[in-house]
């Protein structure tokens, strides 16, 4: 049997449908969505609650012309279905399908590539100047979607903070599903869930009908109504009076699943001719009972088998990843020292510290969507004397950079950043790629860098860095522990600051390979490789960016060479640190071969086809090292 998903190629489609129509093609759309991330994994949850506010907003606005601007992208599913692109659903995240985020290379529909909270008031705003300045008759609507509790983030305050500026149309709505990686947490979430507990359905269906029935036929009577509806309705409902407060015309709030209400509000607020909220209740996972009951897990996925209304989840690696080995440190770490106090901004789950808030609970702090402020109460706590731990992804931990500096590294104090995510993330792509967190952090004084390359140095790097008395970054990636004997072998030895460690040492070496971080075990493969064709090379296992270990350039004396690997971009990574060091110490810096990943952006794929695009695989280094001793003239060893 036919359905309606099928003809719909375009928004122009969409327009032509009825309201049962929509409602009918929104059930189609959960199902192509579930149908398709069951089989390709994504961000599940939170696209299954946006799907009729996605609906109305293209039905009313035309998106080629007018301009939708979205907060945390991953909710942009539905909008891509509709806009020409639900065939590249087939490979969603995967090389040569459709990103996971908004996405301009994909489509005329996408105003930026936008993975990280709290950017689209701001950005909104932005584009409201840009065609306010331009005064042109025909100026295009413009919408802001903010949603997954990034309202809280500074930078969305900021932005409505700025809506004065603005003295033309612009809609923002607020997806209101109480949700973000995980639960939302703060002051504001709370002024949200206190009015979201005490309201029925039936109380949503009413606020929306108030509103309609005050607003007239669209024309010249809706800026008049909108002032009558002030006193009317918004003042007597409680988030108004935060809103009112920024001086931000607010409506609702509303059922984000009545999808005929929506349309007409979106008629009637898109001709209102200054900035305007609209607040939208949704569900996230709604339709899907698994998802329902839980968003967190289902709140980015891989693939799962869908059996009626149960899930089965694809069989999990028996490895264990970077991620748990780190919760499963500190929450032991914690049971001996009582100044460790645990800090993650909305990703409790995904930074492995589930474990820890349940022993630790008085311990343990979640911020929201707010890294900067994570950062200064991490300082704060710091100050007291304690051992604050700040647990984040490295692309997010970006977003606190001043703060870094101003707060921690400037006043030298003893907060310890475990940094997630870092270097290559597979299918999540750029947006989420954590590749410039050793530039960034290596760059001011005091910082030390530090990574481990297996579950025995995470625990050893933890315990060396909660011993410091200065500032020290963890950083590991979104990747299973390497089960090498070879790797576990040396990774006992307790960390002394700046000193690295030899895993592997040859008779008569040609080269050294130092890796820094996770990759020593391709390290370790390459020597193997290496030794079959009769080249001698020792392994070093860096363990630290910032200092960097003086003696791994002892592998520059005599006619001996030095590659350096690394989970990073080039430029002012680990094997940059190196040239640094060697410049200052009056070496042949000609004779060190950096490999990391170029200067540019990596597209989303599995992350082994990633680590294989950049360059620093097993095979990768073998080739560059016979590359160097071709260059030199180099023998091999006799066998």
């Amino acid at each position: 049997m036919s359905s309606l998903l099928e003809t719909i190629n375009s928004p122009a489609d969409l327009k032509k449908l009825s309201m049962s129509e929509l409602e009918t093609l929104a059930e189609e759309i959960r199902q192509f969505m579930l149908r398709s991330i069951s089989q390709t994994g994504g961000h599940l949850a939170s696209n299954l609650g946006a799907v009729e506010m996605t609906l109305a907003l293209h039905y009313v606005f035309d998106f080629k012309q007018d301009k939708l601007l979205w907060d945390v992208g991953h909710q942009c599913y539905t909008h891509k279905i509709i806009t020409g692109r639900k065939a590249g659903f087939e490979r969603l995240r995967q090389v040569g399908g459709i990103s996971g985020f908004p996405n301009p290379a994909e489509s005329e529909y996408d105003q930026f590539t936008v993975g990280h909270a709290g950017t689209s008031v701001t950005t909104a705003v932005g584009m409201a100047l840009g065609e306010q300045l331009k005064a042109k008759a025909a100026a295009p609507k413009i919408v802001a979607f903010v949603g997954d509790a990034s309202i809280v983030n500074g930078t969305s305050f900021e932005g409505l903070n700025n809506l004065g500026l603005v003295k033309r149309q612009l809609l923002v709505v607020l997806n209101d599903n109480s949700m973000a990686i995980d639960v939302t947490v703060g002051a504001v979430a709370k002024y949200f869930s206190r009015f979201r507990l005490s309201h029925t359905y039936e109380d949503l269906r009413r606020t929306t009908r108030n509103i309609l029935e005050h607003v007239p036929g669209i024309g010249r009577g809706v800026e008049e109504a909108v002032e009558k509806i002030k006193k009317s309705i918004r003042m007597v409902l409680p988030p108004s009076q935060l809103f009112e407060s920024l001086n931000v015309p607010y409506f609702g709030p509303v059922d984000g699943h009545d999808i005929e209400s929506l349309v007409q509000l979106f008629e009637a607020l898109k001709e209102v001719n200054h900035p305007v909220l609209l607040h939208v209740y949704s569900k996230k996972g709604k339709g899907f009972n698994p998802a329902d009951e839980g968003p967190t897990r289902f709140h980015s996925t891989g693939p799962f088998k869908i059996n009626g209304n149960c899930v089965e989840a694809a069989p999990e690696s028996e490895q264990k990843s970077f991620t748990e080995a780190f919760g499963e440190s500190l929450t032991e770490l914690a049971e001996r020292d009582h100044r460790i106090v645990a800090i993650t901004s909305a990703m409790c789950d995904g930074t492995g510290l589930v474990a820890f808030r349940a022993k630790h609970p008085e311990r343990f702090y979640d911020v929201g969507i707010a890294e900067s402020a994570a950062v200064d109460i991490a300082a704060g706590i710091a100050k007291a004397g304690l051992r604050p731990v700040v647990c984040i992804y490295s692309t997010f931990l970006q977003r606190g950079f001043d703060h870094i500096f101003q707060e921690v590294a400037l006043q030298n104090l003893p907060v310890v950043f475990c940094v997630d995510r870092a270097g290559l993330v597979g299918s999540d792509g750029p947006t989420h790629h954590g590749l410039m967190d050793i530039g960034y952090m290596r760059m001011m004084p005091n910082m030390v860098l530090v990574a481990p390359a297996d579950a025995v140095e995470m625990k050893r790097a933890l315990e060396f860095a909660l011993s410091q008395s200065q500032p020290v970054v963890i950083r590991y990636p979104k990747d299973a522990v390497p089960a090498d004997d070879s790797v576990c072998a040396a990774s006992d030895a307790p960390f002394e600051l700046g000193r690295s460690v030899v895993v592997r040492h040859a008779r008569k070496a040609v080269l050294t390979i130092a890796s820094y971080g996770t990759l020593l075990s391709e390290a370790l493969q390459a020597a193997e490789l290496l030794d079959d064709d009769g080249i001698a090379v020792d392994v070093v296992n860096a363990r630290f960016a910032a200092p960097v270990d003086a003696a791994i350039l002892t592998a520059l004396s005599g006619r001996k060479g030095l590659i350096t690997v690394e989970d990073h971009h080039a430029a002012c990574g680990f094997g940059s640190a190196v040239l640094e060091r060697a410049a200052e110490m009056g070496l042949d810096a000609a004779r060190i071969r950096v490999l990391a990943a170029p200067r540019r952006f990596i597209g989303h794929d599995s992350r082994r086809a990633q680590l294989m695009q950049v360059g620093v695989t097993a095979d990768d280094i073998v080739n560059a090292a016979k590359e160097m001793l071709n260059d030199r003239g180099g023998k091999r060893k006799e066998k």
